[in-house]
């Protein structure tokens, strides 16, 4: 190594200070606090003898009134100076400051003198005398007893004691302390113009700079004079002569230095703070800062291993929306202890539940992850009609009679539910309970566990093509503030072509296995205990039904979208006729009493279903919009134009259109995070929050996608295939993206350690 590259012993030698460590005012004079240059003390004066001279200041300070005039006797600054007290080395000061406006005014002050007062030694020669009063301070003039102490006060009362000699010639304008008229002289007060103004600073006590030049005569007086002169200097110039100590400090003590200062200079802005403002700053970070900041410290890794942060993050991200759901992951940590985390004594649950959501949610969008997949070839090469999944079954409803049920861990064939004469167009599930609706024109609800069909609920006149389930659900409070719950049990409502809405009672199966010669419960319309009411009114095939607490709402071929009052004896409550033509899709908020109907007419409108008042019209498909649906306050059109629209629900502004598919589409499920559309050979994956397109989920699809379903963890597609020999085969599709790390050979995905 070079010598020129060699480090510096002092490192800060050539080192150029920055504004704030320059130095000012080089010439300004020295003290006892920072004054205008009108004020500064007159601590050293060249003239052998003044006696008890009156000095004022007049000079104009600023043009606001605040200067004294030089022939008044109320203004100005009266300072007394006498030879006794001020020689060519030092010298007292009798007046005391205050800062007003930012200017030195003198303060109201009365000049007095006293028979009895202490004695002060500032400034005075020494003296050999034994018995001296003043402890030899006197400069070899105190009096045999006789003397008199003249006390000098100003204001609240700052004094000045000096001994006199009684041989020594009196001033020609002091009176004799053996007068018998002697009294304390009075000076005349300043005017009220010059009263001094308190202010928030604080001044130093009175402290002349001539106590301070004693010559040391060890280390540590010197150290104690240096600190108490630097008292003396600006701010600026304090800073001013640190830097130059230091840059006489050597690598090492610097280094020693640096840790104290930035040791001192740390403040705990998490712990030190009340818990709740803790967490609601700690509520704005993202999942990366907040793993950073857990390593700072273990205080702070305490506190941010708590389970309403990571809570609150699952739901801030959409990870997680439902509080049952997440109570529902919470109460298995087996799982994901043993499976999610490595080290499973470190974090609690909920972080390791984010933890786990958000590596899955990561997977999705990565298009170089390959999920594992599962093909199931269909038993029937129809029509896949319907379909509905959940972490253990898969569901589907084709255009034949059998309902076939698949695992959806291995895709293996569990259960077909023969009953129908017809093709299944509509089910839904709930539990254990599975309902179906046909061509045939009945509805069959089915034991899910035991395969065995429960009720046959007949009525409909036509082909039940639409159906929702209902479930008891808080829709206000009553006069009392008690919390209304409706309706009191589940509710099947169910949508038919011949243009009527039935309501039913929904027996639900408890699970328990079924004998065999059981049958189901068939009965008719008129003598079923089951149906509640028939709702009429639609002039044509109802198309697309849902329900919430006391509220239907429905859509038809004839155009219209209708709002029906189950707490009114089920009355249609608005009629809403504003569309052109079919309407094949409806969602519903009910927080927001807002509506959303997809038509024909290219358009989706936005009702008020409470007022029946048409809210909004969202333009700008070009062709049939078949599919609209809100989930987490994201709503999403898919449309025969080929392209998928996301749109703000309230505002009904469109923030992306999303294209790529060549063909209309067909189908498409979204959870608020990710969109799956289907259309004629293709299955697409789209960001939502994002608007952009992030991968093709299948690659290999010769004909349709008919039905897509999804949840975090998989996705599961009914798709159409042709064979060899040109023949039409019925598929269903699973990607799984929940693989546990342990189970795959993965790098880590999640920094959780």
């Amino acid at each position: 190594m070079t010598r020129g590259k060699l480090p510096l012993v002092f490192p800060l030698q050539e080192s150029v200070p920055k504004f704030e460590f320059e130095n000012e005012n080089l010439q300004g004079k020295l003290c006892d606090v920072w004054l205008q240059n009108e004020y500064q003390k007159l601590s050293i004066r060249n003239e052998p003898r003044e006696n008890r001279k009156r000095y004022r200041t007049g000079t104009n300070m600023a043009n606001d009134g605040t200067s004294y005039d030089k022939e008044s006797t109320e203004s100005g600054d009266d300072m007394l100076i006498s030879d006794t007290d001020c020689n060519s080395q030092s010298s007292v000061v009798l007046s005391f400051y205050r800062e007003r406006d930012g200017l030195v005014h003198p303060p109201k002050r009365r000049l007095t003198t006293n028979e009895e007062g202490s004695v002060s030694t500032i400034g005075l020669n020494n003296c050999n005398k034994a018995g001296c009063p003043s402890a030899g301070a006197c400069g070899g003039n105190c009096a045999d007893n006789n003397g008199a102490n003249i006390i000098l006060v100003a204001t609240a009362p700052i004094t000045v004691n000096a001994n006199i000699n009684s041989n020594n010639p009196r001033t020609p304008n002091s009176p004799s302390p053996s007068t018998p008229d002697f009294e304390p002289q009075q000076l005349p007060l300043p005017s009220p113009s010059a009263s001094p103004v308190s202010g928030d600073n604080t001044k130093p006590p009175y402290n002349p700079i001539e106590s301070q030049l004693i010559p040391p005569s060890t280390q540590g007086e010197l150290i104690d004079m240096m600190l108490n002169l630097s008292n003396y200097l600006s701010d600026r110039n304090q800073n001013h002569l640190i830097f130059k100590l230091l840059q006489n400090v050597n690598r090492s003590s610097l280094s020693s230095l640096n840790g104290i200062i930035d040791h001192s200079l740390r403040r705990d802005l998490i712990s030190n703070l009340p818990l709740e403002l803790t967490y609601k700053i700690l509520s704005y970070l993202d999942y990366k800062t907040l793993l950073s900041i857990s390593r700072v410290c273990k205080s702070w890794s305490k506190i941010i291993n708590n389970t309403n942060i990571w809570v609150n993050l699952l739901k801030k991200d959409k990870l997680i929306t439902d509080d049952k759901v997440i109570q529902q992951e919470l109460t298995n940590p087996d799982q994901n202890l043993n499976e999610w985390s490595s080290d499973s004594t470190k974090f609690n649950l909920a972080q390791i539940l984010y933890k786990k959501r958000c590596i899955i949610y990561n997977r999705w969008m990565k298009p170089s992850y390959i999920p594992k997949r599962i093909s199931v070839k269909c038993p029937s090469s129809k029509v896949v009609t319907c379909l509905q999944h959940d972490d253990e079954k898969i569901i589907t409803g084709i255009d034949d009679k059998p309902i076939n049920i698949y695992s959806s861990k291995t895709g293996k064939l569990l259960k077909v539910l023969e009953g129908h004469e017809g093709g299944v167009w509509a089910l839904k599930y709930t539990g254990n309970t599975l309902v179906t609706g046909s061509t045939d024109r009945t509805i069959r609800l089915w034991n899910i566990a035991t395969g065995k069909c429960t009720h046959i609920f007949r009525g409909h006149t036509s082909t039940i093509r639409c159906l929702d389930i209902i479930h008891p659900t808080v829709i206000g409070k009553d006069e009392n503030g008690v919390d209304i719950t409706f309706p009191e049990f589940p509710l099947l409502i169910t949508g038919s072509r011949d243009h009527n809405i039935h309501v039913w009672k929904l027996p639900l199966s408890d699970g328990e296995e079924a004998n065999d010669d059981d049958a189901p419960f068939d009965c008719n319309e008129v003598d079923n205990p089951y149906l509640i009411a028939i709702l009429s009114g639609h002039t044509q095939a109802v198309r697309t039904i849902t329900g919430y607490g006391n509220i239907i709402i429905s859509g038809s071929y004839d155009s219209t979208v209708r709002v029906w009052d189950l707490l009114n004896n089920g009355t249609c409550k608005h009629v809403l006729s504003e569309h052109s033509d079919k309407v094949y899709s409806i969602a519903m908020d009910f927080e927001s009493k807002l509506c959303y109907s997809a038509s024909m007419d290219h358009t989706i409108n936005v009702w008020n279903f409470e007022h029946g008042k048409l809210v909004n019209t969202l333009e700008g498909h070009t062709s049939l919009v078949g599919l609209v649906e809100l989930v987490d306050g994201v709503l999403v059109s898919g449309a025969a134009d080929t392209s998928l629209r996301i749109w703000d629900p309230k505002s009904g502004e469109n923030y992306f259109k999303l294209e790529g598919h060549s063909n209309s589409i067909t189908c498409f499920k979204h959870d608020g995070l990710r969109i799956v559309s289907g259309s004629e050979r293709m299955l697409k994956l789209w960001d939502t929050k994002k608007g952009k397109f992030t991968r093709d989920l299948l690659n290999d699809v010769s004909g349709n996608i008919w039905q897509v379903s999804i949840n975090y963890k998989r996705c599961i597609a009914a798709i159409q295939r042709f064979n060899s020999q040109g023949e039409d085969e019925a598929y269903i599709e699973i990607l799984d993206f929940s693989e546990s790390p342990k189970a795959i050979e993965t790098p880590q995905e999640f920094e959780m350690e």
